[in-house]
């Protein structure tokens, strides 16, 4: 069953990871969730930082801007955000964003952290 409103959650794994994961639609009336949640873990130096987007379904334009902008703070501090998706959509919207080069997607949480 989809769900109708969108959640954000953060947790730190025990090795120090960071996991942000977003369920249900990703659209204008979360993205304000999202972005206070994922920006400021963005710049934590020396993190893993992983956005999982299993759960999410629809990405629209204002949740897309919050996810490049935190690519980009991660590429800043010289790493890359991970990404866990195995949506044909999301991935598209993620290249037709033109972030491929700063994140690395992964079909799930555990081949993410692996990278």
């Amino acid at each position: 069953m989809l769900e109708l409103e969108g959640a954000v959650e953060a947790a730190e794994l025990p090795g120090g990871e960071l996991v942000v994961a977003a369920r249900g639609p990703l659209d204008e009336r979360i993205a304000g969730e999202l972005r206070a949640t994922l920006i400021p873990l963005s710049g934590a130096d020396g993190s893993t930082l992983v956005l999982d987007l299993g759960g999410a379904h629809g990405l629209d334009g204002a949740a897309l801007l919050v996810i490049c902008d935190a690519a980009r703070l991660v590429h800043k501090r010289g790493a890359r955000l991970g990404i866990v998706t195995r949506s044909p959509n999301v991935l598209r919207l993620l290249s037709d964003s033109g972030i491929d080069p700063l994140v690395d997607i992964s079909p799930s949480l555990t081949e993410a952290m692996r990278r």
